[in-house]
């Protein structure tokens, strides 16, 4: 794999010496409205540089979609761990009341399903939401 790759760096390094040394004639490119008078090695080079940013971009991308996938994931987890954590609460609510022999008493708490995670904010910011109404803390 090195030597394929030191050949591949070799042959684009003596592509490029050779554009240079072998063109002498300029060529007009038009960019942006307006005319540059540039040699043949510079469009080369040009080009490697759109292509560099161009795969740059494209890392930049995939590498935003994989953090969006484990946020999601991460996400996804805290919402089964807080589904199971309620139904555990009801479980033990219903043998402490089976054991102490009452009924079990269901309140709003144990009846809603409750968003992962709970934040409580206490709207001075000092919970990390800033003060803002339906930011989280990180």
């Amino acid at each position: 794999m090195v030597l394929v790759g030191l050949l591949l760096i070799a042959a684009a390094a003596g592509f490029t010496i050779d554009v240079f040394a072998q063109n002498t004639a300029t060529v007009d490119v038009d960019v942006l409205g307006r005319t540059f008078a540039v040699g043949p090695g510079w469009l080369v080079v040009a080009g490697a540089v759109a292509a560099a940013v161009l795969l740059v971009g494209a890392r930049l991308v995939v590498a935003g979609m994989a953090r969006a996938r484990g946020r999601r994931a991460t996400l996804r987890t805290a919402q089964r761990a807080t589904r199971e954590r309620d139904q555990l609460a009801q479980q033990l609510a219903v043998e402490r009341a089976e054991r102490d022999g009452g009924e079990a008493v269901t309140t709003e708490h144990d009846a809603r399903p409750s968003p992962a995670p709970d934040v409580p904010t206490d709207g001075t910011g000092s919970d990390g939401t800033d003060g803002r109404p339906g930011r989280v803390a990180r």
